[in-house]
């Protein structure tokens, strides 16, 4: 070393020649790059190296350039399964311009409001004109149900504002609304939801104006997850919305041993908004929408089918209706958004909701990720989801062959009627659905409507039904001179209106005879009667043969028994023994406790009285003590949000 040099000199400019050369070796600069720029001119006057134990001072940032880093990849939203949002949307979907575990304290109200569900206490209260209960369903035990404390003062709900969700006066919102302002205790739990809400209410509520849905199904959220968005439920339900894997991927969020986009309240809160228009869609009523995504969507639709009524309020009162949880769950919603524009009247005006959270991703638990890692073919559900029919949409038009080329093969032109579909017409022709959309160049998923003309091979002949037609009604048929009663069966994108039309009867009308709510979408496969002039000729409709259609009256012990005859059981009516409860009499019966829950409107943990009757259905002659129940095709609420391919 040259004497003159001071040490500190020369370790000074060695660090600068280090960095130099570090420099221009790193990916990226000028020289990595194959020499296309020069490095620094040598005019650049020499940066200083900082002083030992500091940082270098930060650059002032440059406007319109970002400073922050690239997205990593995988960290953008994921694309959401378009075939499996369809099949819950019943129809095309575009993108906009489980068992479920709720906030626990809401179950301890559900059990101090309803340890008891009797006939006499599900019944409307107040209902609106057009509600029309003509057969209740409930067990008719041949003794009056235990009455229940009726709420107090009603009138003063009259003046509350109302909900952007559609409601009735049913007996549980009401015994709810009172619970909340009339019972001290409910008045507290009531001021805690509105301060617990704060966290998130102004962030979904603005997330759901912007989509054009109601605001108030941010009180989805607060029943399913009390506004926490890290809850995890046993069964594997997480977040806000409580999202169970497979609904969670069908609806673009990530779920892998670094991330679980279920926590995350703002991509959890677009997917779960995204959930619920779907299920508008495809039974067009907010509560039935509501009840789909508690239970899935594929259950009710069973449930829809089984009962032949589209109303939610009606199939809440109706033995084994919907789940117990259910009928439960849609009443608290709308309960708890009275309460949010009501503050004052339900003692929350004073109330400082908690701070608002930022939406922000969340990494999962390592603990957490074998619980939410699913098979990408099971959690997109390829081939094993079949597509539902969709929603009333202008179908594309087919392309049958020429005229001439059908004439000379053979082909058949006939125009589809009201109430035919392309799978009557394969059973009439002795083809297949396939080849008659093959046959008329049909490429569109959504079926042809009536008056659509198509060929066919052979002109369609008479079919004897594999099974007699049912057609399930609300009460016996009433008497009208010179009119007689039809059965029109329900195909895809039938609506209401149209079919009265059709039929030359009121909406009104066609309401009432079959118990529908006239604002729902229609399903396939349900079955409307209808009393029509004698003197109305029906040539473009298709009817069910009235003398060979059975006709079952819902709630009767003729309906119980056709219905559950399929699945191999019979309906017992059971004498309790005190201190029995729903959970023994499972065991007992070899059925489960879900489905007892929900036959007899009631917690499965209630105790029962001696001499008190409650309704099973078992396939067993006589009750034993087995072993383990045998799984149970009512117990859909097991698993909430999964049923994706109904």
């Amino acid at each position: 070393m040259p004497p003159d040099v001071h040490p500190l000199a020369m370790r000074a400019a060695l660090i600068t020649a280090l960095a130099t050369l570090l420099a221009i070796a790193a990916p990226g600069s000028a020289s990595a790059a194959g020499g296309k720029r020069q490095v620094a001119q040598q005019k650049a006057p020499a940066k200083k190296a900082p002083a030992r134990g500091k940082k270098p001072a930060k650059k002032p940032a440059v406007a319109g350039v970002s400073k922050k880093a690239p997205r990593k990849a995988g960290s953008e939203p994921a694309p959401a399964d378009k075939a499996l949002r369809e099949s819950v949307a019943g129809q095309p979907v575009t993108e906009e311009a489980a068992a479920l575990v709720g906030a626990p304290e809401l179950r301890e109200v559900d059990d101090v409001l309803f340890p008891e569900v009797s006939a006499a206490d599900v019944a409307s209260s107040s209902a609106p004109t057009e509600t029309r209960v003509i057969a209740s369903g409930l067990p008719v035990l041949g003794e009056p149900a235990p009455s229940v404390d009726a709420p107090s003062d009603l009138k003063w709900m009259a003046s509350l504002i109302k909900p952007d969700i559609p409601f009735r006066w049913d007996a549980r919102l009401v015994k709810y609304l009172d619970y909340f302002k009339n019972n001290p205790k409910g008045r507290s739990f009531a001021a805690a939801l509105i301060k617990r809400s704060g966290r998130f209410e102004a962030k979904i509520r603005a997330a759901a104006k912007a989509k054009g849905l109601p605001e108030d199904l941010v009180w989805v959220a607060l029943v399913e997850s009390g506004m926490n968005p890290r809850i995890v439920s046993g069964a594997g339900a997480a977040g806000l919305w409580q999202f169970m894997p497979k609904a969670a991927s069908a609806y673009g969020l990530r779920m892998d041993r670094y991330v679980d986009e279920r926590l995350d309240p703002e991509r959890s809160t677009a997917a779960g908004l995204r959930f619920l228009k779907d299920l508008h869609s495809r039974f067009g009523s907010w509560e039935l929408a509501l009840a789909a995504y508690n239970m899935g969507h594929g259950a009710l639709l069973t449930a829809v089918r089984k009962y032949n009524t589209n109303d939610f309020w009606e199939l809440s009162q109706l033995e084994a209706g919907v789940p117990y949880e259910t009928a439960l769950y849609v009443p608290k919603i709308v309960a708890l958004a009275f309460v949010a524009r009501n503050k004052q009247v339900f003692g929350c005006d004073g109330i400082e909701p908690d701070p608002a959270e930022p939406f922000e991703a969340a990494v999962a638990p390592a603990a957490a990720a074998p619980a939410v890692a699913t098979p990408v073919g099971a959690a997109r559900g390829d081939k094993t989801a079949a597509a539902a029919p969709a929603a009333p949409k202008p179908a594309s038009s087919p392309k049958p062959p020429a005229a001439e080329l059908a004439q000379a093969a053979g082909l058949v032109r006939y125009k589809l009627r009201w109430g035919e579909s392309l799978e009557h017409l394969a059973l009439a022709t002795g083809t297949t659905e396939s080849k008659l959309r093959a046959l008329n160049g049909i490429t569109d998923t959504v079926p042809p409507r009536p008056g659509t003309e198509l060929f066919l091979p052979t002109a369609p002949q008479a079919v004897v039904p594999l099974e007699e037609p049912v057609a399930v009604v609300p009460g016996r048929a009433p008497s009208y001179p010179g009119k007689r009663r039809v059965f029109y069966e329900v195909v895809w994108g039938d609506r209401i209106d149209a079919v009265a039309h059709e039929l030359g009867v009121t909406v009104e009308e066609l309401g009432r005879w079959n118990n529908v709510d006239r604002d729902a979408r229609l399903h396939g496969k349900m079955v409307l009667q209808a009393f029509v002039d004698d003197s109305r000729d029906l040539p473009d409709v298709r009817l069910l043969p009235a003398d060979k259609t059975k006709v079952l009256v819902v709630g009767t012990p003729e309906f119980f028994e056709h219905f559950e005859a399929k699945n191999g059981r019979t309906r017992v009516v059971h004498t309790a023994k005190d201190g029995e409860t729903l959970a023994a009499l499972a065991k007992r019966y070899g059925c489960s406790a879900g489905l007892l829950e929900r036959i007899n409107h009631r917690p499965r943990k209630a105790s029962l009285t001696a001499g008190e009757r409650v309704v099973v259905y078992t396939s067993r002659v006589e009750p034993t003590k087995p072993a383990a129940p045998a799984a149970d095709p009512y117990e859909e609420a097991s698993a909430p949000k999964e049923d994706l391919g109904g």
